[in-house]
């Protein structure tokens, strides 16, 4: 029997610099080649080999390939079936690779799937005919009834989870369900997408793998794209003996010898975290990991326990130094949360990592300021600071539009080296310009934040982490306005 042949992509995004999409919250341009393994394409593509498909699984974005590039490997394989995963800054270079295929390969049935395609699914099959079918939300096991309705003829209404076109009708299947058992999952396809190939600035390991342990994130941030879009708010975990039998194949199959948990929250239950640890504790892995964390989720013995099972570091969101944006974004969290989960994070070695934004509705001068001197303030060992990104779908988005506050010409401007693409209330686009160089520039600059780093220089470990580090915060600087 002859296999159908199809293709897992993440096409490509020419332009200067690295278009970083597939597996980001926040898709965007950068400086220097720091991409994050493509851990749901991984699985998808596992998920359809498991099936007995003939899976190609290409990231064009990593291999650097132009989009005649990407066509030239598409004809030479000639697929019966492509999925495209787009995202709102490239959907322009998006569309372009999408048509060229369908004038290389009519015969070739073309999807996307994303936030953006979720969002827009009706409009995108309205206005582009070469685009055959858009898969919405979580797209793993989506993709794989919909290659199996390809394959058996079967009507594609009976798909759920997907939105396409018969005879210049467009169809809404209803939802699919999202993913109930996350064992059910084969492992994600590290032969496709090699490891070493995504080692991104934080990475302390030569060779770090990244990880998933649970889906969907329960919190309302107005912001996050993916629990609005994409994965659901609902929390669904794997087992944590799935989790830690994983860690040992990457470590006996690939030589890995970090663990990077890219959860939306993976420190989101104590006792969750206290099982997971207590299982690496009992099989005596040595292999140190990092995780996502909420500042109101942690306690001492938690970060004693972690650190005891090899965690090294916890990436918080902590995005504003004011009361009144954290309010009105629906964080859920207080400046006074912040600074205890740091202190504590800290005071057992552990590195306390995390993230602020400007550009927020509510954001003024004032909030600015307070959120830089805040960053101050609260001596994390690495802080990223990042502009506000209205993605559509998400609830600041709607608000964003709503109060007229946009500044976007074409969906390109979202890909984070435009500058401001919103106006505020109190704020306008001129007032947020080089706001990100500013910050960066006057924060590790800050006789404080240098001693802490100084500091750092001692451990060998850390010090990888800090060169890695400052070449990212540079390049930044140096790219973005």
């Amino acid at each position: 029997m002859v296999k159908m042949k199809v293709v897992i992509s993440n096409p490509p995004w020419p332009g200067e610099g690295y278009g970083v999409r597939t597996n980001v919250r926040w898709p965007h341009r950068r400086k220097d080649k720091a991409l994050a393994f493509p851990i749901y394409l991984a699985y998808t593509s596992s998920l359809l080999k498991q099936n007995k498909f003939e899976v190609y699984a290409i990231d064009a974005v990593e291999k650097e390939f132009s989009i005649q590039r990407f066509i030239d490997e598409i004809r030479k394989i000639n697929p019966s079936f492509i999925l495209l995963e787009v995202s709102t800054p490239s959907i322009e270079y998006d569309l372009e690779t999408a048509q060229e295929i369908k004038k290389n390969l009519p015969n070739t049935v073309i999807a996307l799937c994303g936030p953006h395609a979720t969002y827009f699914h009706k409009d995108i099959l309205e206005k582009y005919k070469f685009i055959d079918i858009i898969i919405r939300n979580e797209f793993e096991y989506t993709t794989l009834n919909l290659c199996k309705s390809l394959k058996d003829k079967h009507k594609l209404n009976e798909v759920d989870g997907i939105s396409f076109r018969e005879k210049n009708k467009i169809i809404i299947n209803k939802d699919a369900d999202l993913i109930k058992n996350l064992d059910d999952l084969p492992l994600p396809d590290r032969e496709s997408f090699k490891i070493e190939n995504y080692q991104q600035a934080f990475y302390c390991g030569k060779k770090t793998a990244l990880m998933i342990s649970s889906k969907g994130c329960p919190y309302q941030c107005s912001f996050c794209i993916w629990p609005q879009v994409l994965n659901g708010h609902k929390h669904r975990t794997r087992s944590v003996k799935s989790v830690v039998n994983e860690i040992e194949y990457l470590i006996k199959n690939y030589n890995v010898d970090e663990i990077f948990f890219d959860d939306d929250t993976f420190a989101i239950s104590k006792e969750r975290i206290e099982e997971f640890c207590n299982e690496i504790l009992k099989r005596n892995i040595k292999i140190p990991w990092v995780c996502m964390g909420r500042v109101n989720i942690i306690n001492q013995e938690i970060i004693q326990l972690m650190k005891k099972a090899g965690c090294t570091q916890i990436f918080y969101g902590f995005e504003s130094g004011s009361d009144k944006i954290l309010k009105a974004v629906n964080k859920g969290i207080t400046k006074e949360e912040m600074i205890n989960a740091v202190r504590l994070t800290q005071k057992d070695g552990l590195v306390a990592s995390g993230s602020f934004m400007f550009g927020l509705p509510d954001e003024d001068k004032e909030t600015v300021k307070e959120t830089i001197n805040f960053a101050k303030k609260l001596h994390a060992d690495f802080v990223q600071f990042t502009l506000a990104a209205p993605f559509p779908g998400t609830k600041f988005y709607e608000e964003a539009k709503s109060l007229d506050l946009l500044e976007i010409k074409s969906w390109s401007d979202l890909d984070g080296t435009k500058g401001a693409i919103i106006r505020t209330k109190y704020l306008s686009k001129k007032d947020l310009e080089g706001i990100l160089r500013k910050a960066y520039i006057s924060y590790y600059t800050s006789p404080t934040i240098i001693l802490i780093n100084l500091k750092k220089l001692i451990l060998r470990r850390e010090f990888k982490r800090l060169f890695r580090g400052i070449k990212s915060v540079i390049a930044r600087i140096l790219f973005y306005n």
